[in-house]
């Protein structure tokens, strides 16, 4: 997949790199999110201060996008758009930088479920170099001068981690993806709650690891 997504001849809506970056962020999601909580972000219209819902149509073009990019990645054949790859001559292009506000605009939604969650060391360091990275394409300038005044220091350089993105936006999908599997696994087990040597919930008397333990 290295193509943005074909808007709808009549769409008046976010433009298709800030769609992609959108589309990116709900796909990191560790928990299951209904669409209809971050879709009217990528209309780009409001009425009366509320933001308005894609038409049914624009919708499902967006959503079959959605799936698309979850698979493609899934199954590591994904590439980021010829459109959003890092230019060597070291600067993030304005394209880069809309598919960047675009992901940002989404993790509103996404951050609380990564917050809640329990994720390696190595999963949290590699979501916070991908956010510093795309805060870095919206303005690498302001960023830059936020991190010095937190008191970071040494950094990689801004472009050291530009061309890495490609790389960080896979590993953060994936763990999300597995943090949702892990989730349901645990839900629909009935003896999660259940120790070895606890009376079998299936009350024959006998403890659980010597009763229906011995296959779960």
């Amino acid at each position: 997949m290295n193509t943005l997504m074909t808007l709808p001849s009549d769409w008046d809506g976010m433009p298709a790199s800030f769609i992609e970056g959108a589309l990116f962020a709900a796909n990191a999601n560790p928990k299951p999110m209904e669409p209809e909580i971050w879709l009217p972000v990528l209309a780009g219209s409001t009425v009366d201060g509320e933001a308005v819902m894609p038409s049914d149509e624009d919708k499902v073009a967006v959503l079959n996008h959605f799936e698309m990019q979850y698979r493609t990645v899934k199954a590591g054949e994904y590439q980021l758009p010829t459109e959003l790859q890092w230019q060597e001559n070291g600067e993030a292009n304005a394209v880069l930088a809309e598919f960047a506000k675009g992901f940002l605009t989404v993790w509103q939604y996404i951050e609380p479920n990564w917050e809640a969650q329990i994720a390696s060391d190595g999963t949290m360091r590699m979501l916070s170099a991908l956010l510093t990275t795309l805060m870095l394409c919206v303005d690498e300038a302001g960023t830059l001068e936020q991190m010095e005044q937190a008191g970071f220091m040494g950094m990689p350089a801004p472009s050291e981690l530009y061309p890495q993105l490609p790389l960080m936006l896979t590993e953060v999908m994936m763990a999300a993806d597995q943090l949702q599997i892990g989730a349901g696994a645990q839900a629909i087990n009935p003896y999660k709650n259940v120790g070895r040597n606890d009376p079998c919930p299936c009350e024959s008397g006998k403890k659980f690891k010597q009763c229906c333990g011995k296959s779960a």
